[in-house]
């Protein structure tokens, strides 16, 4: 079992007012230095343009910097969204941060969820055709040498032969056979998951209930299987929050009156609920959306509690989707009580995660 930082970055102070965009930045990376000092596994970083409570648009200079002030831990986007670049550009800048991290890159990509980074770009709703011949410039650039072409509908690539007199075109992916490649999902039957089982990608869930995570495993398997694939389960990636503290009551309450609570309870929730309409991915249909609060989502939902705790939370998540093999958390703005949140770090890389490390992803 993998353990893991999603650095979104929740700002709600940065979009309050009472952070800067430096403050944010620096706040991110020490999270992911603490990630590192504590042996966790990965440390992942989002792109979103348009959000001022999620500011971060380029997780390739996040990832950049985190390599210069980390030593093991695994750096990566989550994603890349990649309507929004040119495919021939960015399969460079991800080529170089292979090299750059000493291989310890993982190329996650997205289409993006956002409608307003969408109207920023003026994809309109090719968002999915765009991501898939994206990646095939993508992944052709990685692994073919030149002379090559491909003209799509919205991207193409003229790959020219070696020309000694320039040394070049010269760049390839440090990481053999290459730079591993990850796709999120969300909904039940997400399309992204169902590529990245085409493609033998890594499937990374976002936070949604056990029932639709037993529905994205299906969805990507079944597409890995058809394509020529054997999925595994060791290289699911789970998001879902986490914190650690000495005791229940102690998590509990750095939670409810901490920024965990705060961003979930004035945020998440009314966004997946009232704006977006997807609160059923939270509950699962156990209660109706309207009725999910901080509180239900502490106890039925948010990994929260002692190191005892959460240990058997893991164990009994990881039994009912069958098994997985990274459990990722999103990051939050504790930046004003930083002991707090170093503590649970601590804890999850001391006693958390050496007490499940016999979870190897297979059920």
């Amino acid at each position: 079992m993998k353990f893991g930082v999603f650095n979104i970055p929740y700002a709600l102070g940065y979009s309050g007012g009472r952070r800067t965009a430096r403050n944010v930045i620096d706040w991110d990376l020490q999270i992911t230095k603490w990630a590192d000092e504590y042996g966790l596994d990965e440390a992942f970083f989002a792109e979103h343009y348009t959000l001022g409570d999620e500011p971060s648009p380029a997780p390739d200079l996040m990832i950049a910097a985190a390599s210069q002030l980390t030593s093991n831990i695994t750096l990566g986007a989550a994603a890349h969204l990649l309507p929004y670049h040119n495919p021939v550009a960015l399969a460079h800048r991800m080529m170089w941060l292979d090299h750059m991290t000493g291989g310890r890159y993982i190329a996650g990509v997205a289409p993006g969820a956002y409608a307003s980074d969408a109207q920023l770009f003026g994809t309109g709703k090719n968002n999915g055709k765009m991501l898939i011949e994206a990646l095939d410039i993508i992944e052709a650039i990685w692994s073919k040498t030149g002379p090559f072409k491909i003209d799509g509908e919205f991207f193409s690539v003229d790959m020219p032969a070696f020309d000694s007199e320039i040394a070049g075109p010269h760049l390839k992916p440090l990481q053999k056979p290459g730079i591993p490649l990850m796709i999120t999902g969300m909904q039940a039957t997400s399309p992204s998951l169902t590529e990245a089982g085409r493609r033998g990608a890594i499937p990374m869930s976002q936070q949604v209930h056990e029932t639709v995570l037993a529905e994205h495993w299906r969805t990507y398997s079944t597409a890995a299987t058809e394509a020529g694939h054997t999925p595994s389960r060791a290289d699911w990636h789970i998001c879902r929050d986490f914190f650690v503290a000495e005791t229940d009551e102690e998590a509990r309450d750095r939670v409810f009156n901490g920024a965990m609570g705060k961003l979930w309870g004035d945020y998440n929730i009314p966004l997946f609920v009232n704006k977006l309409g997807i609160g059923d991915l939270f509950s699962g249909g156990t209660i109706p959306p309207e009725d999910l609060t901080i509180e239900w989502m502490v106890d039925n939902f948010l990994i929260v509690g002692s190191p005892d705790t959460v240990i058997g939370k893991v164990e009994a998540l990881y039994d009912s989707v069958g098994g997985f093999g990274s459990l990722i958390t999103f990051t939050h703005e504790y930046d004003q009580d930083p002991e707090t949140y170093r503590r649970s770090f601590e804890l999850i890389g001391g006693k958390v995660r050496p007490a499940l490390a016999h979870l190897t992803g297979a059920h």
